[in-house]
C-alpha cells in the first residue's frame, strides 16, 4: 500500500518514511511534500492511494493552502484521511469539540465524503486513523480508471535507454506502446 502525506502548513519537506503496521499486517509509505510546491503536490496526489491532510488546531489554512485544496479538488482526490495536530500539544477539553466540528466543516467543503477528523494527540484517534489507512479500500479516481500509469520506484539510464521500475496501476500496460513522461513528452 502506498500512502502520501500532505501537509498544507509545513514549510520543510522530509524524506520518505516507510513504516510497518504489524497490528494491521501492512506497510505504509509516507511522503511529506514541500510547502508551496504546487506541481510536486499535484503529481504526488495523482499517484497516491490516500492523501493525509494535516490541519492545525491553532493556525488557519493560509491562501496557498486554500488554493492547493481547490486545485486538488478540481484534479480529483483519492481517499482522504484528515488529522489535526498542534505543535502546542493536546487541545483543551472544553475547546476540543468546537475546534473539531469547525475543522470537519472546513474539510467537508473540499471533500464532502469526509466524515471524521482524527486528533493525533488522542491514542484511540491515532489508532483509528492508522486503521483507516491500513484496512480501508482506496477509492478510484475517475480519470485514472481507464489509463495505465506507473508508480516509479527506480529510474536509471541503461545504454541510452530509460529504465523505470515500479508498480503498474490502472488499466493493463503494453510494453509495445508509447509512454508519456510528464514534463518530458
Amino acid at each position: 500500500m502506498c500512502s502520501f502525506l500532505l501537509n498544507v502548513r509545513h514549510p520543510r519537506a522530509k524524506p520518505s518514511l516507510y513504516t510497518r503496521a504489524d497490528r494491521f499486517k501492512t506497510s505504509l509509505q509516507f511522503i511529506p511534500l514541500p510547502y508551496e510546491q504546487l506541481y510536486a503536490t499535484l503529481d504526488a496526489c495523482k499517484a497516491a492511494d490516500y492523501v493525509v491532510f494535516v490541519l492545525s488546531s491553532t493556525v488557519e489554512v493560509d491562501a496557498w493552502g486554500d488554493t492547493l485544496l481547490r486545485t486538488l479538488q478540481a484534479q480529483g482526490l483519492p481517499e482522504v484521511v484528515t488529522v489535526v495536530s498542534s505543535s502546542e500539544g493536546p487541545m483543551e477539553p472544553k475547546e476540543k469539540s468546537g475546534i473539531m466540528k469547525s475543522l470537519l466543516s472546513f474539510i467537508q467543503y473540499f471533500v464532502p465524503s469526509q466524515s471524521r477528523v482524527y486528533d493525533v494527540h488522542t491514542g484511540s484517534d491515532t489508532l483509528n486513523a492508522v486503521r483507516a489507512l491500513c484496512e480501508g479500500r482506496p477509492s478510484d479516481v475517475k480519470w485514472r480508471e481507464g489509463r495505465s500509469w506507473i508508480v516509479g520506484e527506480q529510474v536509471r539510464w541503461d545504454d541510452g535507454a530509460l529504465s523505470v521500475t515500479g508498480v503498474i496501476r490502472g488499466a493493463p500496460l503494453s510494453a509495445n506502446r508509447l509512454m508519456h513522461i510528464p514534463n518530458y513528452g
